[in-house]
């Protein structure tokens, strides 16, 4: 993986039979594949990583009562202050190979202000164990009666199921999983998150993941001065109600000229079709 130079799919191979693009008929293996017909994309075969990835979707504050709200209370601070806090929790439980707290850049439309983003080791940590730590820490945090605000948060476990990444891909194997080690100073994020009901999730509609989460329109027409790293898809790993999908984009030079993704970010919005925001990691480990 280490001598690829060019953009490759990384797609588990339980993931294969839904996440294979459509249009590609079959995975070409090292068995199969003719040397003398080079195309202009690397489709790549991997095992499972054999990690999970809790995501924590906050939405804006909410005074419990408004009429008394000061008008000098800043709620966004107060909510990245105790978002601080539980990363920093989770970090020194050291159940988590690597997370970030994410702030949303368009501060007055965000309909999830911050997201935090753990990645689990499995064969380390019970997923199911650390979803419910997690969860408990979050409603002892922003426990209304001590906040004296309200807020939605909505935590799910994901299974990275499809990545477009660019080179270079060498990782070392303690490395895995790390989230710190990736960014540099100017590094931004493009997130969409959709929800889909219960049964709509299929073959056909998970094979065509490209066009509905809009990745194809990103890798397409994202200006290369942003810098993009990787396109990654993940789905909730519930097995019962409604699916939830984040896709999450990553740019190394993001920050350096945000014009890249202004015009892109409305062309996904037009669609009408999950929720998409600009996100610059505020706190890393």
């Amino acid at each position: 993986m280490a001598t690829l130079d060019k953009d490759c799919f990384i797609i588990p191979v339980h993931s294969l039979d839904r996440f294979l693009p459509a249009g590609i008929p079959q995975l070409p293996t090292p068995e199969t594949a003719d040397p003398s017909q080079v195309g202009p994309l690397s489709v790549l075969e991997v095992s499972d990583p054999k990690i999970c990835i809790l995501a924590h979707l906050m939405s804006p504050l909410e005074p419990i009562d408004p009429l008394l709200e000061s008008p000098l209370a800043h709620p966004l601070m107060k909510q990245r202050a105790v978002a601080s806090e539980l990363l920093n929790e989770v970090q020194q439980g050291n159940n988590a190979v690597g997370g970030m707290l994410l702030a949303n850049m368009e501060r007055s439309s965000a309909e999830f202000p911050f997201i935090a983003y753990y990645v689990i080791n499995t064969t380390q940590t019970d997923p199911a164990m650390f979803y419910t730590g997690v969860r408990g820490a979050s409603l002892s945090k922003f426990e209304p009666k001590n906040t004296r605000y309200t807020a939605a948060h909505t935590l799910d476990l994901y299974s990275e199921v499809a990545s477009i990444c660019r080179p270079p891909l060498a990782l070392a194997p303690n490395e895995i999983g790390s989230v710190k080690k990736g960014q540099t100073p100017s590094t931004g994020y493009i997130i969409s998150v959709y929800k889909v009901y219960e049964g709509d999730d299929g073959e056909r509609f998970e094979r065509n993941w490209l066009y509905w989460t809009g990745a194809r329109m990103i890798y397409r027409y994202l200006p290369k001065t942003a810098g993009l790293r990787r396109i990654t898809l993940h789905k909730s790993v519930s097995s019962r109600g409604d699916k939830m999908y984040l896709l999450l984009c990553e740019c190394a030079d993001l920050l350096k000229d945000l014009s890249a993704a202004a015009l892109l970010i409305p062309a996904l919005r037009a669609r009408l079709c999950g929720y998409t925001g600009l996100y610059r990691p505020i706190q890393t480990f």
